[in-house]
């Protein structure tokens, strides 16, 4: 059978997630928590967050980003403890409550006369515990999301967050301060009263954290070290390089770069052949690298230059978050376990990127030759985490899951196989009519059998009534019957 085009691949993909659908509270809500993060932390500190617009000590951003990268592996760490205290209303209600409150802390740490140290020190420690919080509540929202629905949620939400930077940005301090404190505010009050983020309402993880799938996070924190590493220090050379402010750096060129990455994103999982995350992670690589080479051939070009510097770590951003929530969703693990490995180290990583950076700029001016090198060295960190880290062999290790190594070793595994093989024999099954039955009997849905057969729509469910024929049943639960040897 002749496979059907990208084109044809594109439509059915597309329209099976219905765009409108996008547009939902829980993505809104989850822009409003990654604004909050770019006007506030984006690589500097709260500069423009300030009521009379002068600039918070660096101080602030390290301290806010040690706390939310503690709170975030603390939560795996001690999951149990954790696990008890997200049962308890009151706890949940804490997060928005103090990133509200650790932002108006440091919208006054430079007023006259103001304690600078102790509204600093509190407005980290609330902001970085408070994000931590909100993070782990939007991991566990998207824990009980189809991934394929959260490969177009996470993109658009970006976007959404990078287009409210340069808008509140726009505004005067007071009034944008005031909006930089509600977003959080709002965000929670979406997360935990509308959506019922960890309710009792809400499925609970129904397995342990299995430690195969905790070294997949750990490689995933890895490399997002190593990534956010090498990005950390290319964003401040090539910053220091064209002498241009944080806020000239980010205020366009982030919105440019969020719709870069929204194209690349959206092209790989409508377009690809391929299922699954691997051809996203393959170009993410790929544009990360060559973005990388390229930063030194339009160094002077400051907006080009900065979308450039952009557009990589922030795809990269995505699709640990799309990765993330696939394995959360798919193992039915504890979301604050994998988030908070996974998300802990894209913290740590950006991180030590930032002080990287900041300790490479001190030999400031940079020769021509400096710069190639330096994006020469920051490519190889991406080839290195590609090829040695968290490589492709990973994605494919988690898209097949245990599914194969239970076959081999539980017998009832292989019971299935083997009854599967009976009914399909028995009812003259066709070899692609059998392929659809043992994915049907396993509860695969018409539309995850397209997905996995690269089949159209129309073709599977002739198929599944061609099968429902042979077999002489009338619904699913008659269907299931016959496979169970129930009929009868």
């Amino acid at each position: 059978m002749e496979q059907p085009s990208s084109i044809a691949i594109a439509r059915d993909r597309l329209r099976q997630t219905q765009p409108r659908s996008l547009l939902n509270l829980r993505m809104l809500g989850f822009a409003m928590a990654r604004a909050w993060v770019y006007l506030m932390f984006l690589g500097t500190a709260a500069s423009s967050m300030t009521w009379n617009g002068q600039t918070v000590p660096g101080i602030a951003y390290l301290g806010s980003t040690v706390m939310l990268c503690a709170t975030l592996l603390a939560s795996a760490v001690l999951h149990e403890r954790f696990a008890a205290l997200i049962g308890k209303p009151s706890f949940r209600a804490l997060g928005p409550v103090l990133v509200a409150s650790g932002t108006l802390a440091l919208a006054s740490a430079t007023l006259p006369g103001a304690p600078e140290v102790a509204l600093c020190l509190a407005g980290a420690l609330l902001t970085g515990g408070g994000s931590g919080i909100i993070d782990l509540g939007y991991g566990e929202l998207y824990r009980n999301v189809d991934p394929r629905c959260t490969s177009f949620e996470a993109p658009l939400a970006f976007f959404i967050a990078a287009a409210l930077f340069p808008l509140v940005l726009g505004l005067p301090s007071v009034l944008a301060c005031i909006v930089c404190a509600l977003l959080p505010a709002v965000s929670g009050w979406i997360l935990f009263v509308k959506m019922k983020a960890w309710s009792p309402s809400r499925e609970p993880a129904v397995k342990p954290f299995e430690i195969h799938l905790g070294s997949f996070a750990w490689k995933i924190g890895v490399c997002a070290c190593l990534i956010g590493l090498a990005d950390g220090v290319v964003r401040a050379v090539f910053m220091t390089s064209i002498g241009a402010s944080a806020e000239s750096f980010y205020r366009f060129p982030l919105l440019w770069s969020s719709l870069l990455t929204m194209a690349i994103i959206y092209g790989c999982v409508l377009f690809s052949r391929e299922t699954g995350l691997r051809p996203v992670y393959r170009s993410v690589m790929l544009v990360m690298a060559v973005f990388f080479m390229l930063l030194p051939v339009f160094t002077g070009y400051s907006e080009i230059e900065s979308t450039i510097a952009l557009t990589g770590y922030g795809t990269f951003n995505v699709l640990i978050w799309i990765l993330l929530a696939d394995i959360s969703f798919t193992y039915r693990l504890s979301s604050h376990m994998v988030f908070g490995i996974g998300w802990g180290m894209v913290t740590l990583g950006v991180l030590l990127g930032s002080a990287a950076g900041q300790a490479v700029c001190a030999l400031a001016p940079f020769q021509p030759q400096t710069l190639s090198l330096i994006a020469l060295l920051a490519t190889l960190a991406i080839l290195i985490s590609y090829m040695f880290v968290f490589s492709e062999s990973d994605l494919i290790a988690l898209a097949k899951g245990d599914e194969e190594k239970a076959d081999a070793a539980e017998p009832k595994r292989q019971r299935f196989q083997d009854r599967c093989k009976e009914v399909a024999d028995e009812y003259g099954l066709s070899p692609k009519e059998t392929e659809i039955m043992v994915l049907f009997a396993k509860g695969r849905s018409s539309t995850r059998i397209q997905e996995e057969l690269y089949l159209s729509r129309g073709t599977v469910t002739t198929h599944l009534r061609h099968i429902y024929q042979k077999m002489d049943v009338h619904s699913k639960q008659e269907f299931l019957d016959v496979i169970e040897g129930r009929q009868g």
